[in-house]
């Protein structure tokens, strides 16, 4: 044993000496590998850190890659006539008061659900009986619990009546579940997003944009602040967050472009609103759209979330009460980060190339001394395996302090690197630097893994009123 380290401590000292010794090779070596390798790990490692900066602008719209929109209006197609009178769409009393069932109002809370901050202030969402929506929304908690959901969130929009200084006005809110702001990345300027304690508070707690703050005359938010409102129910609600001001650049002006037509962009005046103690307020018997559900089941588990949605939620409403659709098609800003990823690691792999290509041509260069080296060391009586490793060594451990040098430049320019002017997109936290790792061995098992036991063991749920046979259970891979 003592003989083996002795001998592998010995070559690394000699290979320490040899590279003392031939001082302009080996520079030209770390030369050629530095440059090489900071080139390619700069690039490459822009391409994924700017690629990270678009897909956060991104989610901020649609939420993270691979959330699927869950909607669902009760057609009661296939129930049972106790079910259908229950299930159906609206009965003719609400349709003399103009409902539209709960198809469009999942549609458009699916569209503020995916959108930002900057609602289209269009007016709110179709609304449904509370019966109705009461159904879904439990029907949407039943199949979260059932198949232990950990990231999903519920929002609905509607118009609310708030009082500001200059008077009354309606503001589109969107009425959202605790982790809303989780799958959206909302990122809070002043202030902060709901917590678990809002839930129990009895004045309704709002995050609004800057341009309701705006609107309330108020230059900096310094603690909570109470507004009160006017419908659909008359109470005191309490701000106590402001978001990141919008880049009017990408969203453009809120308002009548032709009614505002010479007046400078002004941010959009839009809030959230926490739904528990919101609704809390509600009159029973008050309208309200019915709940989107957002689910983020990753790239690998969208279609599978999705499939089993539609089968979960379709035994309860009927055939075709639900729509699904998630962020992965379809998506330009996806296509655009994917397409620019493939660029930058094609012109990564293109650099180190050129790296490779120096370093064989220094090598070539010095083969004659390479040459003379060998043959005094066999003069002096060195076996080949020993000239061999010695020689492998030397060009190891300059390789490897050139690699550590140009990986040391690459972080440094990505330091100093002003991404925000680069890409022309808001970059609220700069992303870590990427280390490259097996994914396979290091990530997680996906969230997913764990339904299809689930869903085998509770399906069909006991407690539906579900009138379809076993032969109907999802017999395809659960997420």
């Amino acid at each position: 044993m003592n003989g083996i380290l002795t001998g592998f401590f010995g070559a690394i000292v000699e290979a320490w000496a040899q590279l003392r010794i031939g001082k302009l090779r080996v520079l030209l070596s770390l030369v050629g590998v530095a440059a090489a390798v900071a080139a390619m790990t700069f690039v490459i490692a822009l391409g994924q850190v700017s690629v990270d900066a678009i897909n956060k602008v991104g989610e901020k719209y649609t939420g993270r890659q691979g959330t699927v929109t869950i909607n669902v209006s009760p057609t009661g197609k296939g129930l049972d006539q106790a079910l259908q009178a229950d299930d159906a769409p609206e009965a003719s009393a609400d349709e003399s008061t103009g409902s539209n069932g709960a198809g469009s109002s999942g549609g458009s809370g699916g569209s503020s659900g995916g959108g930002s901050s900057s609602a289209d202030g269009s007016g709110a969402s179709t609304t449904t009986s509370a019966a109705t929506a009461a159904r879904i929304s439990g029907a949407m908690s039943s199949f979260v619990e059932r198949y232990d959901v950990k990231s999903w969130a519920t929002t609905y929009t509607s118009n609310v009546r708030f009082s500001f200084p200059d008077g009354a006005r309606s503001v589109p809110t969107q009425t959202v579940s605790l982790s809303y702001g989780l799958l959206h990345h909302k990122s809070i300027s002043q202030g902060r997003w709901f917590t678990a304690q809002d839930e129990d508070d009895l004045s309704p707690s709002l995050v609004v944009t800057q341009g309701f703050l705006d609107a309330m005359g108020i230059q900096q938010f310094t603690g909570p602040i109470t507004i009160t409102s006017f419908s659909p129910v008359q109470t005191s609600f309490t701000i106590v967050g402001v978001l990141e001001a919008e880049d009017l650049s990408l969203i453009g002006c809120s308002g009548d472009p032709e009614r505002d037509a010479g007046l400078p962009c002004t941010q959009p005046v839009t809030a959230f609103a926490l739904n528990t103690p919101y609704e809390s307020w509600l009159p029973k018997d008050a309208t309200r759209p019915a709940p989107t559900l957002e689910v983020w089941a990753g790239k690998s588990g969208a279609k599978d979330v999705a499939s089993l949605a539609k089968k979960d939620l379709d035994a309860r409403f009927g055939q075709g009460s639900t729509r699904t659709e998630d962020n992965l098609q379809g998506s330009s800003m996806s296509s655009s980060a994917s397409t620019f990823t493939q660029v930058v690691t094609a012109a990564g792999v293109f650099v180190m190339l050129l790296g490779a290509l120096s370093l064989v041509n220094i090598s070539l260069v010095t083969v004659r001394q390479r040459i003379h080296e060998i043959g005094v060391r066999r003069s002096f009586g060195a076996t080949s395996r020993r000239i061999f490793f010695s020689i492998m060594l030397e060009s190891v451990v300059a390789t490897v302090v050139a690699g550590v040098v140009g990986i040391g430049i690459a972080i440094m320019g990505m330091r100093f690197m002003p991404l925000s002017s680069f890409l022309g997109i808001p970059v609220e936290t700069t992303p870590p630097f990427p280390w490259w790792q097996p994914s396979s061995a290091l990530s997680p098992p996906p969230p997913w893994a764990r339904w299809r036991a689930s869903s085998r063991r509770s399906w069909p749920p006991a407690s539906g009123r579900s009138t379809r046979s076993a032969t109907d259970a999802p017999s395809g891979p659960a997420p």
